[in-house]
């Protein structure tokens, strides 16, 4: 590993979150109003095929509970309840650590993914190095744009889209912004439709270089993946991941729900979502909200 790779885990376009930011978003706050814009986690959601499925069971249940706490010959017999888990990381809304894309075995900064996945996670770039994002977020609803309901799978959003939907309405994307892309997809998600894990609308190479250059953070999607699918290019599947995680250090949030915001036309907003400290964590689960 070279100088520039030791210090990897602080560098990304996370460095843009400045307190300067986090200031001006906080301006945005007028009304307190808060948009939850996670989905709900629960069995039966969509998942990759590839994907093992999420798990719920119980714990410990009240009675359990009861019985341990009448050994202790206690009166008023708490019973407490709990439940174990079973859950891919890249499950529901999350977000993608730097470490969680490769490509010819090379991740964000160079570092070679051979050395940096490894059985306890990743040596570099996981998520325990990922700061509370606090800023300014924008919404570019590219359906509304194009006046459907819902993109069709397969539709790449351009450049001359997302350039077009922000003129429209008198906004520009900051340095330390999070963009969020509205496409009507998660209408799929709720109908548990199995179209939404064969295909989606999403940015394609052009797209996701413009993201970037904008100085953006992260860049959230109401799809499983934020990658146009099928690809512009099928020799270069996942494109989106390749230039936002691998080479422009751009986090990605996936399986949004963004449609309460669309409703009510919010295109700016302040924008909250704090990462757990998983380490060596190549993704999590999250509940970001946008607030007025």
């Amino acid at each position: 590993m070279n100088g520039r790779d030791t210090q990897i885990d602080e560098i990304g376009a996370a460095r843009f979150l400045t307190p300067e930011v986090t200031k001006e978003a906080l301006g945005l706050v007028k009304m307190g109003k808060i948009y939850p814009l996670g989905q709900m986690l629960e069995p039966g959601i969509p998942q990759l095929p590839h994907h093992p499925p999420f798990v719920r069971t119980p714990y410990s249940t009240p009675y359990q509970s009861q019985q341990r706490w009448r050994e202790r010959r206690t009166k008023n017999e708490p019973g407490p309840a709990a439940e174990r888990l079973e859950i891919n990381t890249h499950t529901g809304t999350h977000i993608d650590g730097l470490g969680h894309w490769s490509n010819l075995n090379r991740t964000y900064g160079g570092l070679d993914a051979r050395e940096n996945f490894t059985e306890k996670g990743l040596a570099h770039l996981g998520l325990e190095h990922m700061p509370p994002i606090v800023t300014r977020g924008v919404l570019l609803d590219i359906a509304r744009l194009k006046g459907v309901e819902m993109l069709a799978g397969g539709t790449a959003i351009t450049v001359q889209d997302l350039q077009t939907f922000l003129q429209q309405n008198g906004l520009s994307l900051r340095r330390g912004d999070v963009a969020l892309i509205r496409t009507g997809w998660s209408q799929l998600w709720a109908k548990r439709d199995p179209r939404y894990c064969s295909s989606e609308p999403g940015v394609g190479r052009e797209a996701s270089v413009w993201l970037a250059d904008q100085g953006i953070v992260a860049l959230g999607a109401d799809t499983m993946a934020v990658d146009v699918d099928p690809p512009e290019d099928p020799a270069y599947p996942r494109i989106g991941h390749q230039i936002l995680l691998v080479e422009r250090g751009v986090h990605l949030i996936e399986n949004m729900i963004l449609e309460e915001l669309a409703k009510n036309e919010v295109y700016e907003f302040l924008f909250i979502l704090v990462v757990p400290k998983l380490k060596g964590g190549t993704a999590f689960p999250v509940e970001p909200v946008a607030i007025i």
